[in-house]
């Protein structure tokens, strides 16, 4: 298992826009990924997302105006809660691209997959278990195979790419197992701390799955890829309300099937019937969700286990939502700005 290319860290700098946007290694059909580049360079995300959610209240606004108290903007982190709104997670791109530099940049106080940082702000780690080109097992469950580091860096790019500005952001970073984890680690992680026979360091952790010496995590010899993803705002400080999807998996060896596979009025029946899909825009938020899912091909909420379709770019079984969902009095729903033109477009890349 080869130790993969990490790409630089973000950069403020403008870069040249003449040259070839996907100039990195990969096994991708570029012709599909050049009709994407194309497509979006016509469309002005920013517009219509605008249109979408005509009022967007940020975190700053709200406590001013309910509480009368003002978010600080010391660091990095602040300031992306502070821009944390009502119709998106961030919107500058600067203080994201601030954000995203100190995730991959800042030093490390503490570790114990959770990283703490100088300024006692946290992010969670995700460390590399296995190359890009590596194939799962087919006879895993989505609920018991290892998560992909890097599909959440490629979530929030694609998300930002498309404008949803939904995803949490999150970095790549190459992190020293002995100065940034091992040093910095507290008692219990370090004890798990090893070298193995071909002379890496390794640590195993404490979790329910796969925290034994068959499936430490190593370095080479003591670097390790990531990635880096910020914390929200504490719940004891900002409260909100979690929803758990219709379309969630059964996450069951028996029952493998869930209901919303296999019946085709269940968006009528079940969905749409309920108040909180019934008005307003969580359903259509639903429909970008399942899109972005569909198109990084990958399980972008396995961790919380609210929704994961494990799909290849072919597979249409994802888009199975979005049709018995797109249907309102016998006419599809006309998605705004981005959805209208996204699916007939899909199927010309196929």
């Amino acid at each position: 298992m080869a130790f993969q290319r990490q790409p630089n860290p973000p950069s403020l700098i403008h870069e040249d826009t003449t040259r070839d946007p996907f100039d990195f290694p990969a096994h991708i059909n570029r012709v599909v990924l050049n009709k994407l580049h194309s497509y979006l360079n016509r469309r002005d995300l920013l517009a219509m997302a605008a249109s979408e959610c005509h009022e967007n209240t940020t975190l700053a606004e709200y406590w001013m105006k309910t509480k009368q108290k003002s978010v600080p903007t010391r660091d990095s982190w602040e300031k992306f809660y502070a821009q944390i709104g009502t119709c998106s997670v961030y919107s500058d791109d600067k203080t994201v691209d601030d954000l995203l530099t100190d995730l991959n940049r800042a030093k490390i106080k503490a570790a114990k997959l959770v990283f703490t940082f100088d300024n006692d702000k946290q992010a969670v780690f995700k460390p590399m278990r296995f190359g890009r080109d590596y194939e799962s097992d087919p006879n895993h469950f989505y609920f018991s195979d290892f998560e992909r580091h890097n599909a959440e860096i490629a979530t929030f790019h694609l998300d930002r790419v498309l404008g949803f500005r939904r995803a949490v952001p999150t970095v790549g970073r190459i992190v020293n197992m002995t100065s940034e984890l091992y040093d910095k680690a507290e008692k219990k992680l370090k004890k798990t701390f090893f070298i193995s026979p071909a002379k890496n360091h390794c640590f195993v952790s404490r979790c329910d799955y796969y925290c034994d010496t068959t499936h430490a995590i190593c370095g080479l010899p003591d670097l390790k890829e990531g990635s880096v993803q910020v914390f929200l705002p504490d719940e004891g400080v900002v409260p909100r309300r979690h929803n758990r999807s219709p379309y969630r998996r059964t996450y069951s060896k028996k029952n493998q099937v869930a209901e919303w596979q296999s019946d085709m009025n269940y968006c009528t029946d079940k969905v749409k019937v309920k108040r909180q899909y019934a008005h307003g825009r969580k359903l259509l938020d639903l429909v970008d969700l399942h899109i972005l899912d569909y198109l990084i091909a990958w399980n972008i909420l396995l961790k919380s286990r609210e929704n994961s379709v494990k799909c290849s770019f072919g597979n249409r079984e994802l888009l199975t939502i979005i049709a018995k969902c797109s249907r309102i009095a016998g006419h599809y729903i006309l998605f705004t700005s981005f959805r209208t033109a996204l699916l007939p477009a899909l199927d010309n890349f196929m």
